[in-house]
């Protein structure tokens, strides 16, 4: 990946990680249960996230060996 690949892939993780903040929060105000709003929001940015990492191939840093 190049740089500009890598600073677009941080935005986009940053930006749903956003979104996944905000969901929880909304569905815990509308639940009015934090534990099922934070459920939401975790759910929502694990699946995001794999999603684009399967999108890019990116996953994650290099394995290192001992």
């Amino acid at each position: 990946m190049t740089k500009t690949d890598l600073t677009s892939h941080r935005w986009l993780i940053t930006t749903l990680t956003a979104v996944g903040v905000a969901l929880g929060a909304a569905v815990a105000v509308f639940t009015s249960d934090v534990i099922i709003g934070v459920i939401a929001g975790a759910g929502f940015i694990a699946i995001a996230t794999q999603m684009v990492n399967l999108w890019t191939r990116h996953n994650g840093p290099p394995v290192t060996h001992h």
